[in-house]
């Protein structure tokens, strides 16, 4: 490296006038002086006309929800622990398992870390930057150029020992757009955690109620075998004494295998409910094996709560995450429209420089600097319509995302409702169609015991009876899943204190202390 061997004008650097052209330009007027350049380049600009985004975010409070969900009776929103409500505390255990254990929520959370530490790189960008670098170069100088005796023509070291001050002004606010949307998809993330841990908290209830189903399929098909046998007996002993054939006693025997088969089939769905489990709740297979039979049970009133779309919007993880796309997109966007201004980076720098090691930290090896860098777009190819009109069509995704999400979240929320409803009035037969057949049950068995019918028609009505139990045990089971199914649509009590602390937690950071 050559030294500087421009004359300098020390005063200049040391007293706040600045030698221009002969001219002296007071420092504190630099920067109006710089932004009056800027201006006035401007015109050169390339343009970014005609390029603006077209999507529109939908207005839930004008959508037609439809009578099923304006008739709805009100309730409370779920809160945040809303699985409680099953009264099982076998179910609690394996949901605080599953928030504290489960792989894909610690993926998400570490997510969150991951978008916060981009944002903090992009904040950083916003900020001076300072740096010090230290150069020694061994080299033989030549004698055709500006180079003192002794060096000149001989082999000496060049040495340099500086510290950089770099700062770009930002006067068009390109990069603290950057550093905002960066914020806006931490938010982002922490929204999507909360949404894959309601997910995966809604899947362990449903996995749990259908297994609370399986047992009790397991006892209605266990009973039923122990009919068949005490059918078969009967049958046995009836062709025994020669009141019936073999045929009569084949065709008896003929559903017992089949009842048993039930079971062993009920038995291994079971199985595979527990290991799923377990898998949820970050155990091995093992893990599953200690489930034991749920002891469930739920009374709630069937309705909506009140102000359901503008709260909806509040409360569900995935419409939140979609609404921080939108904010991170409009970030983007007005980043991308600040690069068509002219750039301004303030450089300075201040150090030693000399041939050899003698001299190197001495007054007269000082070396310092200080000025503007501007740069102007005039021609890119094009380059930023481009990353604007791209920037612009995230902007539309990200809103169509949005709508659709909010669309989605209803259509749920009626479904679950309609399922809910439904529910309630096939319940209602199914209690009457219980009662007929327990009341059939007990006259044929007080006939039998009045000597009128035989014990084959009381095992026949008792067989009808546990039909319709099974037909309960479903309905049942449907109740409890479409309430798990409406606990989901609705956000599954994200606005509760709680539930609201993990998105606090990862947010508290960044547009608190300044807004970009």
């Amino acid at each position: 490296m050559l030294p500087d061997t421009t004359p300098r004008n020390t005063n200049a650097l040391a007293h706040p006038d600045a030698a221009v052209n002969g001219q002296h330009l007071p420092s504190r007027h630099l920067f109006s002086a710089l932004l009056a350049c800027s201006l006035a380049m401007l015109p050169g600009c390339i343009s970014m006309r005609g390029i603006e985004p077209q999507a529109k975010p939908v207005q839930a409070s004008q959508l037609d929800l439809g009578n099923t969900v304006m008739s709805a009776a009100k309730i409370e929103w779920p809160t945040a622990a809303w699985w409680q409500d099953y009264h099982d505390a076998q179910l609690d255990a394996l949901v605080a398992r599953t928030i504290s254990d489960n792989p894909d929520l610690k993926a998400a959370q570490a997510r969150i870390g991951l978008a916060q530490a981009y944002a903090d790189s992009m904040h950083a960008q916003t900020l001076p930057t300072l740096s010090g670098d230290t150069t020694m170069t061994r080299e033989k100088f030549t004698e055709l150029q500006f180079i003192p005796s002794p060096s000149a023509g001989h082999t000496d070291w060049n040495n340099r020992a500086a510290l950089t001050l770099a700062y770009d002004l930002d006067l068009w606010g390109r990069q603290k757009g950057i550093w905002a949307a960066a914020l806006d998809e931490t938010h982002v993330s922490a929204a999507e955690m909360q949404q894959v841990r309601l997910e995966l908290v809604n899947a362990v209830v449903r996995s749990y109620i259908r297994l609370a189903f399986e047992f009790q399929l397991h006892g209605i098909a266990e009973e039923h075998v122990h009919e068949v046998e005490h059918r078969v007996a009967i049958v046995r002993r009836a062709r025994a004494a020669g009141l019936a054939t073999e045929l009569a006693v084949a065709e008896a025997e003929v559903p017992l295998p089949v009842a048993r088969m039930k079971v062993q089939q009920i038995e291994a769905r079971i199985a595979l409910i527990q290991n799923q489990l377990a898998a949820l709740s970050g155990q091995a297979s093992g893990g599953g094996e200690k489930i034991h039979r749920p002891a469930m049970h739920y009374d709630a009133s069937i309705g909506l709560p009140d102000q359901l779309p503008a709260n909806l919007i509040g409360r569900r993880p995935d419409i939140l995450a979609s609404r921080w796309r939108i904010e991170a997109s409009r970030e983007y966007i007005a980043s991308a429209k600040a690069s068509f201004y002219p750039n301004i980076n303030l450089l300075a720098f201040a150090g030693f420089q000399a041939l050899g090691f003698g001299r190197l930290f001495s007054n007269a090896a000082t070396i310092a600097g200080v000025g503007p860098a501007i740069s102007l777009p005039i021609f890119d190819g094009g380059r930023r319509r481009a990353n604007l009109s791209a920037q612009t069509a995230s902007y539309d995704i990200a809103v169509e995302h949005y709508n659709a999400s909010v669309l989605k979240a209803l259509e749920n929320i009626s479904n679950q409702l309609v399922l809910l409803n439904a529910n309630e009035r096939e319940m209602k037969n199914a209690e009457e169609a219980m009662a007929t057949a327990e009341k059939a049950h007990a006259l044929s068995l007080r006939h039998y015991q009045a000597g009128l019918t035989n014990y084959e028609h009381v095992l026949v009505t008792h067989e009808v009876v546990l039909m319709q139990r099974e037909t309960m045990v479903q309905l049942e089971a449907d109740k409890l899943d479409a309430h798990a199914g409406l606990m989901l649509a609705l956000g599954g009590g994200l606005n509760d204190d709680k539930a609201s602390q993990a998105i606090s937690d990862a947010t508290k950071e960044g547009r608190a202390g300044s807004t970009p």
